[in-house]
C-alpha cells in the first residue's frame, strides 16, 4: 500500500509539473510578410477557441482559451527584411496550436529554419512580457472632450489663480534622452533622408521638473543609409532627431548627435558615440543581425551597431566576404539621443 500510495503521488507531481511546462520555439522564416501570417494564425487561435487579449502594432499578441482561463499563448511576428521571426509561447505542452501554424506555413511552401538562439530566445520571451503586462504605457495626443460647464469652471479657476512660477531653463550640451525606436531600419532598403520616429522611455526631468512626459514623441531622419555592396562594405545607417512633441502638444526644436549603426562580419556591438569602445557578440540566423527588443541591454541603448553573425559555415563566410552584409535594426530597440546644442525651456514648479 506504500509504494502505491508513493508510485501514485509521484504520477502526481509529474502530471502537475508537465500542465505548468512553458513551451516556447523561435523559427526564422523566408521571404514571407507578416501580414500575410497574421490572419492565418488569427484564425488557428479562434478554431481553437483563443480570444486574443492583447496585440501591438510590431504584432506581438495574448490570447487566452475561452474553455480554460488559465491556458495562455502568445505569438511575435517580428519582420527583418523581406524575412520574418516567429515566436510561439504557451503554458499548454500539448503544442498543438503551434503545430497547426507550422502546418498552414509548410502549405505555403514557405522555407523556415528552427532557431535554438538563447539571446534571440530570451528577448522573445521579454517581448511576450510586455505585451502581457503592459509595462509600455500608452499616451493619448488628443485632447481630452470636456463638458461647457466644466469648461467654464477652470477658466474661473485660472482667472481666480495667480500666475505659475517657472523658470528659464537651459539644457546643456551632452544631455542624454533615453527612448526607443518605434519602428524598425532596415540597411538594404534604407535611404538617406527617411522619417524615423523614436519613443520616450520615461519623463524627461531637468531640475526636478518635466520637460517631456514618457510616450513624447522624438522626430528624426536617417542622416546617411548604405547597404551592403561587394567588397565586403557592409551596410550602415545614421540617424539623428531635430523635433520632440509632448502628449500635451508642446514642441521643442532639438540638435543631436549622429547615432551610428553599422553591421560587422564579427557580430559585435560597440558604442560610437564617445570614444570608449564596448565589444558584445550577437548571434545570429543565417547572417542578419537581431538587435535586442527590449530595454535590457544597456549596449543597444547606447546608439550601437549592430553585428552580423557569418556563423552559417564556410560557404556563407565568403560570400559575405564578397558582398558584405545588411542588418536589420527592429522596432523597439532602445536608443540614448544626445543634444548637440544646448536646449532653452520654460518650465514651471
Amino acid at each position: 500500500m506504500k509504494k502505491f500510495t508513493a508510485l501514485l503521488l509521484c504520477i502526481l507531481y509529474f502530471f502537475s509539473t508537465n500542465i505548468c511546462f512553458a513551451f516556447s520555439e523561435l523559427n526564422y522564416l523566408k521571404n514571407i510578410d507578416k501580414s500575410v501570417l497574421i490572419p492565418q494564425v488569427e484564425s488557428v487561435l479562434a478554431e481553437n477557441s483563443y480570444e486574443i487579449k492583447k496585440k501591438n502594432s510590431v504584432y506581438s499578441s495574448y490570447s487566452v482559451s475561452t474553455k480554460k482561463p488559465e491556458r495562455h499563448i502568445s505569438v511575435v511576428l517580428q519582420q527583418s527584411g523581406s524575412n520574418l521571426f516567429y515566436y510561439f509561447e504557451s503554458d499548454d505542452s500539448s503544442k498543438k496550436i503551434h503545430k497547426k501554424i507550422i502546418k498552414k506555413i509548410k502549405k505555403q511552401d514557405i522555407e523556415y529554419q528552427k532557431s535554438e538562439n538563447a539571446m534571440h530566445l530570451s528577448n522573445f520571451a521579454k517581448v511576450v512580457q510586455t505585451t502581457i503586462t503592459g509595462q509600455t504605457k500608452k499616451y493619448s495626443f488628443e485632447e481630452p472632450k470636456t463638458s461647457v460647464q466644466q469648461t467654464k469652471t477652470e477658466k474661473q479657476n485660472k482667472n481666480k489663480s495667480t500666475s505659475l512660477k517657472g523658470f528659464v531653463g537651459n539644457i546643456p550640451k551632452g544631455t542624454k534622452i533615453d527612448a526607443y525606436l518605434q519602428s524598425g531600419v532596415n540597411t538594404a532598403i534604407a535611404k538617406k533622408g527617411d522619417s524615423i520616429t523614436a519613443v520616450l522611455k520615461s519623463d524627461w526631468i531637468y531640475k526636478n521638473c518635466i520637460v517631456a512626459q514618457q510616450g513624447s514623441l522624438l522626430y528624426g531622419t536617417l542622416t546617411d543609409a548604405n547597404h551592403a555592396k561587394l567588397g565586403s562594405r557592409n551596410g550602415s545607417v545614421k540617424m539623428s532627431f531635430n523635433k520632440l512633441v509632448t502628449p500635451k502638444g508642446k514642441t521643442y526644436n532639438l540638435v543631436t548627435q549622429d547615432i551610428d549603426f553599422k553591421v560587422t562580419n564579427e557580430g559585435k556591438v560597440k558604442k560610437v558615440l564617445t570614444n570608449t569602445l564596448v565589444y558584445a557578440a550577437i548571434g545570429a540566423i543565417v547572417g542578419l543581425a537581431f538587435a535586442a527588443l527590449t530595454g535590457d541591454t544597456s549596449d543597444l541603448a547606447r546608439g550601437a551597431i549592430i553585428g552580423a553573425s557569418v556563423t552559417g559555415g564556410t560557404a556563407l563566410a565568403t560570400n559575405v566576404a564578397e558582398k558584405g552584409v545588411d542588418a536589420e535594426i527592429p522596432a523597439y530597440t532602445d536608443i540614448e539621443v544626445i543634444l548637440e546644442q544646448p536646449l532653452n525651456v520654460v518650465l514651471n514648479y
